[in-house]
């Protein structure tokens, strides 16, 4: 058995974006580990001046003195990191590169993956807006030994996290990388020390979710198909972005009419309407939008009418034009 804090285990970070930076920051933090190195993407145009910009990681590696790697997706870079880092472990959360299976065959450790669902329900890139999307009352965090195919590897933990009733895309994220950061190190800890049996995962159960089902043109509101369910699950996970939205289809003559709409908060509201599915219209000192059930509603708590700034429901009806 090793012991961790006499000696770190050499650990080579592979990720991007700030879930990342959290991971690592927490194994950086953590004396039983050793941050040999990181690999992230290089530096990308960013604004409308595309100034050249360094990812989450390799902000936070430089300024604590961590050695920075590009493999540019060039496997022959792979195999010089490996030269370079030798490590015995290697990490990686939200990476983005698709990485060779030699590369994640050198460590003793092997590679570990941290992923955002109960594998193997939701391989793929877009685990948390899935589960939402799907009604899922409970999704996890699986702790995984990296393949070459997606998300196949072999299972060391899942933690299980309820979704609640409010949960967006981004406070579930928000409270899973807040989790998976402070149990990672523990758990390696345990894999390490052969204290966890790997579980292969059940191919045959798996589901997949893709990065291009989240996208500008699929969080469009389609009032006549879509349910008002799924209208609201549909809003809460495309939070932060890109955000569901519509036309907006008034039932006055109105400056807003033919508009684009963005839902960034709403709720189901039992009501019977008969109006046309998708038209915004106010009762009670409430902002609400019909669907395709007539004896239901949703109300409108967060909203932003195009070339507006986000407004609450309460400072739209102040300023309701009639």
């Amino acid at each position: 058995m090793r012991n961790l804090i006499e000696k770190p285990v050499n650990t080579l970070f592979l990720g991007t974006d700030w879930e990342s930076v959290e991971t690592l920051k927490a194994l950086h933090q953590d004396p039983r580990f050793t941050i040999v190195g990181v690999i992230t993407t290089i530096d990308k145009p960013v604004g409308r001046k595309q100034i050249m910009t360094p990812s989450k990681v390799k902000e936070y590696a430089l300024h604590s003195g961590i050695e920075v790697f590009h493999t540019e997706k060039n496997l022959d870079r792979y195999q010089m990191a490996l030269d370079i880092f030798k490590p015995e472990l290697i990490v990686c959360k939200a990476f983005g590169e698709i990485v060779p299976e030699f590369f994640l065959n050198y460590p003793i450790y092997k590679a570990i993956n941290v992923h955002f669902s109960k594998l193997p329900k939701y391989r793929g890139a877009v685990p948390i807006q899935k589960a939402i999307l799907e009604g899922d009352k409970e999704t996890g965090i699986s702790i995984m030994i990296m393949s070459a195919g997606l998300d196949e590897g072999d299972v060391l933990k899942i933690i299980k996290e309820p979704i609640l009733e409010k949960d967006t895309n981004q406070t579930l994220r928000e409270r899973l990388v807040n989790i998976s950061a402070k149990e990672l190190g523990n758990i390696l800890d345990d894999w390490i020390n052969e204290k966890i049996t790997p579980v292969k995962q059940d191919s045959s159960k798996a589901t997949y979710c893709w990065q291009k089902d989240i996208s500008k043109e699929n969080a469009e509101i389609k009032w006549n198909d879509m349910e008002p369910e799924y209208i609201e699950r549909l809003v809460r996970a495309m939070i932060p972005w890109p955000v569901a939205w519509c036309k907006l289809d008034m039932n006055t003559e109105n400056i807003y009419s033919g508009k684009i709409l963005k839902l960034f908060e709403v709720e189901l509201f039992k009501n019977t309407s008969e109006l046309k599915p998708g038209t915004l219209y106010h009762k009670d000192n409430m902002l609400l939008l019909s669907t395709k059930n007539k004896d239901i509603s949703l109300r409108v708590l967060q909203l932003q009418i195009e070339g507006k700034n986000k407004i609450s429901e309460r400072d739209f009806l102040n300023g309701f034009e009639r």
